[in-house]
């Protein structure tokens, strides 16, 4: 079962008062002057965040066959809602700054809902926003699996990401759908490994032929350096 509503406003209410008032402290205020300031306060917000839940929440972190805490774990932490734990990703940056994240790999989701472990994969987003010379965080706690018309796939690096601007633009006004079955959920997700796994392999073809007739005119030309095309600038 997925995260029951009440635990979820919660977590919601839990984190949103956490960084209301943390977000003056010296160390935070630091991370997000400068250059690229999503980047470095990523991990600090992740940290500090897993830490508001393992206070407040039944969690656990996922473990490797060595009984350490697994590197690369599904979620950041996990939360027990009912009889199971749920994988929750943190992830953390400025409001209006809008991209395209990584959030997680798409064959290792497909390996933990294929083998019936998880049936929810929980995003826990914290959004800085600098008005009047504050920070307020906006916090948004959603399960991708109900937002899958949000995300795109890249077959090459193998991530799913997210689609920001039609993610925030959207959150709040639009109502999502209840009732789908886990069997409805896989099939679009599995439906948007297919079809990017078939592009790649269509591109990855087509620069292969590109690339044997380029080999085989090379062969047939005199090797001479020619650097007249190269722009060097002192």
């Amino acid at each position: 079962m997925a995260i029951a509503k009440s635990i979820r406003d919660k977590i919601i209410s839990k984190v949103s008062q956490y960084w209301l008032t943390h977000v003056r402290d010296r160390a935070f205020t630091e991370l997000i002057v400068g250059k690229e300031p999503g980047h470095r306060m990523a991990d600090y917000v992740d940290d500090k965040t897993a830490a508001v839940l393992k206070v407040n929440f039944d969690t656990r972190y996922e473990g490797d066959r060595t009984g350490a805490i697994k590197k690369r774990s599904m979620g950041d932490i996990w939360v027990r809602s009912s009889s199971i734990y749920n994988p929750i990703n943190i992830k953390s940056g400025l409001m209006g700054m809008n991209g395209q994240p990584n959030l997680v790999s798409m064959q290792k989701l497909l390996n933990y809902l294929f083998n019936h472990w998880i049936d929810a994969y929980y995003l826990l987003i914290v959004k800085f926003e600098s008005a009047q010379n504050k920070v307020i965080p906006h916090v948004y706690l959603v399960d991708l699996l109900e937002w899958l018309d949000f995300v795109t796939y890249d077959a090459g690096p193998g991530q799913i990401m997210l689609r920001e601007q039609e993610f925030y633009n959207r959150f709040g006004s639009i109502r999502i759908p209840q009732g789908n079955s886990m069997h409805d959920k896989v099939s679009t997700l599995f439906k948007l490994s297919e079809e990017q796994v078939k592009s790649l392999i269509a591109n990855r073809e087509k620069r292969m032929e590109q690339q044997s007739k380029r080999f085989e005119s090379f062969l047939k030309e005199r090797f001479i350096v020619d650097q007249s095309k190269i722009r060097f600038i002192p």
